[in-house]
């Protein structure tokens, strides 16, 4: 697994050192450049309210926190004792899909292993179905099969990838569990082929799955195993930290938001279900302006809608991982993290629009909330942006010493509050965070308007062709984005009253009584 070595799971403590000094001199730089004004007692509003906006925000935010505290500390341990007493959900067949296009011999060598040791670890019988890329990815896994499982108690078989897209992969590996037969209301599996996982990861999930008679599937959580610099690692650190929190906070209403690709549990029942694979394959978003869009990617998206439409809960382990190896591609990090999350958040807001057409009494009203929410929050973010930029050029250049100061203080207290929950943190994470906040909300607003781009990475999605020249940005979409943007932009000018002459803009002043920012 020599490829594998330089993905990291911390950071060097230097770089700890380091991010801290830096931060915090940051921070004393910034007050040394503020008028004394705004740190007088009775006007300094701005500091300690943040007006409807934000603390419409932070108590969703807060709220978010508090669920997943209370499921990770106080409802989750009592279901983990619950399940792990049940005799009758240990030793159950194991049914195992696994997507592994191109990761090389080692990957998959070290994949493969880790997986039947896991599945052997928890039962005395197993069936994988490894979607591969080569003849070469067969000999590679089936000799570590052979090595490993020296009395044939799983059972393996492959299928080919044609390179067109992971859902068309799923959905044949699947047709293979078909046709080779596994059991119900068993453990099943999907899972992407540069996943890690160890002994005792089944034996952890399956019990908190098949206890639980309303549970059709649930994920687990995510620790990033990455390559590259400190950066690109805290950034995938700091992402895998916020979804633990989001995930165990919905988690609490049994409703997760997503059965993430990486690694996702099923009862057996819903993966060999014909119309499981053939909803996988065939999803598509009926747009009002744009019409029928073919979902290529977030495949993790339909199979959670699917397990919902069906009536099933989708639940989150909170105190097992999966080990993810991961790598930005390599242009840069502004580039790579932009390319990737267009990606995500662009699966987000299709299979986000679709899902909310099942309405709360399907979701479930906290879900349905938390969707709606989403679609919201995009904005939120660049309130401030726009309202300080036009302080700053309209009245005084310190306002923008002065927002500086306010992202630093309230992204160093949300980023501190995610990693007390999620038990990881960084002093790298208040910046990782405000960066996440603005340019994914940047992003979402773009993906929104254009939810019929699409592009998958690693395979032929996405790419222009006659096939999918749909999949482009359109005029109509362009005009639409600009116009909303205009929109907004007046709205935040029309709401703070940047524009005028109030004395509350003049940060000079002495008068005590004059309000420094109205409504924000």
């Amino acid at each position: 697994m020599s490829d594998a070595v330089s993905h990291l799971r911390h950071s060097p403590t230097a770089s700890y050192v380091i991010a801290g000094a830096l931060w915090l001199a940051l921070l004393v730089g910034v007050v040394g450049v503020i008028p004394v004004r705004v740190f007088t007692p009775g006007d300094s509003a701005f500091l300690v309210s943040i007006g409807v906006i934000g603390t419409w925000r932070w108590s969703w935010g807060m709220f978010h926190m508090l669920r997943a505290w209370a499921y990770t500390r106080r409802v989750f341990p009592m279901i983990r004792r619950r399940a792990d007493a049940d005799a009758d959900v240990r030793n159950r067949p194991v049914a195992v899909v696994v997507l592994s296009w191109k990761m090389g011999d080692a990957m998959n060598a070290a994949v493969y292993g880790n997986l039947f040791r896991d599945i052997l670890d928890y039962s005395d019988s197993g069936t994988v179905v490894a979607a591969v890329s080569s003849q070469q990815d067969i000999a590679v896994i089936s000799h570590v099969h052979r090595h490993i499982d020296r009395q044939r108690l799983i059972r393996l078989a492959f299928t080919i990838q044609d390179g067109t897209g992971k859902r068309s992969a799923m959905a044949d590996a699947l047709a293979k569990l078909r046709e080779m037969g596994v059991p119900p209301d068993c453990p099943g599996i999907l899972m992407d082929g540069d996943t890690l996982v160890e002994p005792g990861t089944i034996r952890r999930s399956a019990p908190i799955l098949l206890h639980q008679p309303r549970v059709g599937a649930l994920t687990l959580d995510n620790t990033p195993l990455v390559q590259g610099r400190v950066l690109d690692r805290e950034w995938y650190r700091l992402r895998m930290a916020q979804r633990h929190v989001y995930m165990s906070s919905m988690a609490l209403s049994g409703r997760v938001l997503v059965l993430t690709g990486r690694w996702s549990m099923f009862r057996t029942q819903i993966m060999t279900d014909p119309n499981f694979a053939a909803n996988l394959l065939e999803d598509v978003l009926h747009h009002p302006r744009l019409g029928k869009i073919t979902m290529l990617t977030g495949d993790d998206k339909s199979t959670w809608r699917w397990v919902i439409e069906q009536g099933w809960d989708v639940t989150y382990v909170p105190d097992a991982a999966i080990y993810c190896l991961e790598s930005l591609p390599g242009k840069g990090f502004f580039a790579d993290t932009v390319g990737l999350q267009k990606r995500w958040f662009g699966n987000m807001a299709r299979g986000g629009s679709k899902a909310l057409k099942l309405g709360p009494r399907r979701l479930g009203w906290f879900t349905w909330l938390a969707l709606m929410d989403q679609k919201a929050s995009m904005w939120t973010p660049l309130f401030g942006i726009v309202f300080f930029g036009l302080a700053s050029v309209l009245h005084d250049p310190a306002f923008l010493a002065i927002y500086v100061l306010w992202i630093a203080m309230t992204r160093t207290v949300h980023s501190s509050l995610v990693g007390l929950v999620a038990r990881r943190w960084h002093p790298v994470f208040p910046a990782l965070t405000y960066y996440g906040q603005v340019v994914g909300a940047a992003i979402k607003i773009f993906v929104s308007h254009n939810p019929n781009v699409q592009k998958w990475t690693r395979q032929n999605t996405g790419k222009r062709s006659a096939a999918d020249a749909a999949a482009l940005p359109r005029a109509d979409s362009k005009v639409m984005l600009v116009a909303s943007l205009v929109a907004f932009a007046s709205i935040v000018v029309l709401i703070s009253n940047v524009a005028s002459d109030s004395p509350r803009f003049d940060l000079r002043t002495e008068d005590l009584a004059a309000e420094l920012i109205h409504g924000y």
